[in-house]
């Protein structure tokens, strides 16, 4: 999308490093062009492992009147570039749900809303932190538990399209950092724009 190639070429020559290994990520997050709040990503090296805590806030308003509210929370255990721990917790406008993952010698078991299974040892979690979203990796929903079939279209360097189950442009840094997200959700279009950027705006 034009607005989400824009944002990326301001926040490189700004020098913004949205996630890095030990540094903390804040997005704002636009509908329509209005801010609704906020996705939060911290990472983590502690030792071999990678620790990822993700947050994220959104309420849609019309004036006084709330419309809706999203809240989830997860934290991630990772290991040589695979998953080996995930507990999210998820209120979808009064909709809770939960989901653990953990590492089995058969692959990672997976325990949330759609039931228990055992999925590939090198599945990703749609947390989009990492780059490794955009390989052929399976992919998991971290708030249901449900693998994703989706379709990776490389749209220019660092820049992908997911399609199928899960539609969005995503852009990660030449040093793998997240920079940048956008979809189309419901008739709305939905923005990632780090809080650096979304503080300099008039």
């Amino acid at each position: 999308m034009r607005l989400l190639a824009a944002i990326l070429v301001i926040t490189a020559l700004l020098g913004a490093a949205p996630v890095a290994a030990g540094q903390s990520a804040e997005f704002v997050v636009l509908r329509g062009g209005t801010p609704i709040g906020t996705h939060r990503a911290e990472v983590e090296i502690v030792g071999d492992e990678t620790r990822v805590h993700v947050s994220i806030a959104l309420d849609v308003a019309f004036g006084p009147i709330p419309l809706y509210r999203y809240r989830h929370d997860s934290r991630e255990v990772w290991r040589d570039g695979r998953l080996v721990r995930l507990e999210s917790r998820t209120d979808d406008d009064g909709d809770a749900m939960t989901l653990s993952v953990r590492s089995t010698p058969e692959g990672l078991r997976v325990e949330g809303s759609t039931g228990v299974f055992i999925a590939p040892a090198d599945t990703v979690p749609t947390s989009y932190w990492t780059p490794a979203l955009a390989t052929n990796r399976p992919l998991l929903d971290s708030q249901i538990g449900r693998l994703l079939e989706v379709v990776r279209v490389p749209l220019g360097p660092g820049r992908w399209r997911l399609e199928g189950e899960l539609n969005l442009d995503i852009a990660y840094s030449p040093q793998g950092r997240w920079t940048g997200l956008s979809f189309r959700h419901k008739g709305s279009d939905f923005v990632y724009v780090p809080r650096a950027l979304a503080d300099s705006r008039p």
